[in-house]
C-alpha cells in the first residue's frame, strides 16, 4: 500500500472509533442534563484539590476561552464554584459544589461501546499482549503530542480510580 492510502485508512479508522466514543459520551452527559464538555470538566475538577482554568484547559485539551465558557455554564447550574486565593488574586480556582459531586458520581456508569467491544475482543487470550502494546502506543502518541505532564495526569488519575473501585 502507498503512504497516501495508509494515511487515509488510519485517519478514517481512528475517526470512526472516536465518533463512537464521542456519541456514547454525549448520550451519557445529555442524560444528566449536561454537555460532553461540562461532564468532562466535572471529572477533571473531581481529581484535583486545587485546579485553575488553565490546568483544566491543558488536561481537557481545550483553549482557555472554551473552558471559561463551559465553567460559566457549570456555575449557572450550581455545579462548580470559583475561588481566588489571597496570595494571587488573578488566578481563579475551580471546585465542585455538592451538587457537582453528585452529578459527577451519577456519570460514573456511562455506557462505552468501544470499551465493551474491547473486553469481548480480549476474551481471546492471545490478544492481551497486542492490547498492552496498543495502549502503550496511545500513551506514546499522547506524550508526543500533548506532553509528559498530560500522560502523567492520565496515568495518575487512572490509578486513583482503580484504587477507589478495587
Amino acid at each position: 500500500m502507498s503512504q497516501v492510502s495508509d494515511r487515509h485508512m488510519m485517519v478514517n479508522y481512528m475517526r470512526g472509533v472516536y465518533k463512537v466514543l464521542e456519541e456514547d459520551w454525549q448520550k451519557s452527559a445529555k442524560a444528566l442534563g449536561l454537555t460532553q464538555a461540562e461532564l468532562h470538566i466535572l471529572w477533571i475538577v473531581s481529581f484535583e484539590e486545587d485546579i485553575t482554568i488553565s490546568k483544566i484547559a491543558y488536561y481537557g485539551l481545550w483553549d482557555v476561552s472554551t473552558v471559561m465558557q463551559v465553567i460559566k455554564r457549570l456555575k449557572e447550574k450550581g455545579l462548580v464554584e470559583l475561588e481566588k486565593k489571597n496570595d494571587d488574586r488573578r488566578i481563579s480556582y475551580v471546585y465542585l459544589t455538592e451538587k457537582g459531586w453528585e452529578k459527577q458520581k451519577e456519570s460514573a456508569d456511562f455506557n462505552c461501546q468501544v470499551y465493551g467491544f474491547l473486553q469481548k475482543w480480549l476474551e481471546d487470550g492471545d490478544r492481551r499482549e497486542f492490547y498492552r502494546e496498543l495502549v502503550q502506543l496511545h500513551k506514546d502518541l499522547n506524550k508526543h503530542f500533548h506532553g509528559e505532564d498530560f500522560v502523567d495526569w492520565v496515568e495518575d488519575t487512572g490509578k486513583r480510580l482503580h484504587k477507589a473501585n478495587a
